[in-house]
């Protein structure tokens, strides 16, 4: 079969011909139907999560078919269709065939294209993101960053009942879809001074003539600098969410503990609300609440990995919708 493999070498992968995985009692062997590329493969590819494997196959926001069934497995058959759910960090996905334990996948319901389920994995992030902020209806949210996980969080913010939902990054292209769909505002940070200029879209207070900051705001970028934004744009008491992984950055725990911030991390949601977050998001897609599939910006073969990703770290693409 054919499967997307690491060289090793930094930011190269390329297509290979390899064996096709064995099916193991208690386990699912998956077909491939498409898939996307998370920052985190890209940034592993880079090196930046440690030492880069050779001959290792990457993937883990995929939907996949069922193509056989392992000894023990119960509540699946052959031609079900099956998307991830918060086990493992690295699927190989990108591939033909991959084999996945039982416990890693959920069904897709029928009413739900492959091009909206294949954002299962990173919806548990932007829901568990918005869910992690404790978002009440009315309250207005700041998410920095509108790249994929960053248009998650706006759509699942809305779902929420959000108001306003404000959107800052510094590509213009990114901001016109933040907000196609749903942020009420979107702020270049590259042409406004940021701070004052989200406080002055937050609802006014005595006291505070120009607005008070809102009180959630979810942080989708890997740039450190933004925290100190965020800590300084937040009204009193508001609940800032790390969505993405961070380098070490220099704050002052004064201002968290003067103005009464909650700042928390999360990985596809707060602890113990992973699975859960998965589960919400496959909901959230068969209910038609929310359709990401509007946040694919082109369509490529495995055969074309190098430039997918090529494109994607560049900032050129999106989200690519990857078929074998």
């Amino acid at each position: 079969m054919k499967a997307c493999v690491a060289t090793g070498e930094k930011g190269k992968i390329e297509l290979r011909d390899v064996p096709e995985p064995e099916l193991e009692a208690g386990s699912l062997l998956l077909k491939t139907h498409c898939s996307l590329i998370c920052g985190s493969d890209i940034e592993y590819l880079q090196g930046l999560h440690g030492d880069i494997i050779a001959n290792e196959i990457r993937g883990h926001e995929f939907v996949a078919e069922v193509a056989a069934v392992g000894k023990g497995v119960s509540d699946w058959k052959v031609g079900d269709r099956a998307v991830p759910i918060s086990h493992t960090s690295n699927y190989g996905c990108w591939a033909d065939y991959f084999v996945c334990p039982p416990i890693g996948v959920q069904k897709v319901p029928d009413n739900v294209s492959d091009e909206d389920a294949v954002f299962v994995e990173p919806l548990h992030t932007g829901f568990g993101s918005a869910e992690a902020c404790n978002i009440k209806p009315g309250e207005a949210v700041c998410v920095i960053g509108a790249g994929k996980i960053g248009l998650l969080t706006i759509m699942s913010a809305k779902v929420m009942g959000a108001s306003p939902i404000i959107a800052v990054d510094i590509e213009p292209s990114r901001l016109e879809k933040a907000q196609e769909v749903g942020a009420d505002f979107a702020l270049n940070a590259n042409e406004v001074d940021v701070i004052p200029a989200v406080k002055a879209l937050t609802p006014s207070a005595i006291g505070h003539p120009a607005g008070y900051g809102p009180e959630a705001i979810v942080i989708c970028v890997r740039q450190g600098n933004v925290l100190n934004q965020a800590i300084d744009m937040g009204m009193q008491g508001a609940r800032i969410v790390l969505a993405g992984f961070m380098p070490k950055t220099e704050i002052n725990p004064e201002k968290l503990v003067l103005k009464q911030l909650i700042l928390s991390g999360v990985l596809a949601g707060r602890f113990g609300e992973n699975r859960n977050n998965g589960k919400r998001a496959m909901r959230l897609l068969a209910t038609e609440q929310i359709s990401p599939q509007a946040l694919i910006t082109d369509t490529m073969g495995h055969a074309d990995i190098q430039h997918a990703i090529d494109s994607t770290m560049n900032g050129d693409n999106l989200a690519i919708l990857l078929r074998p």
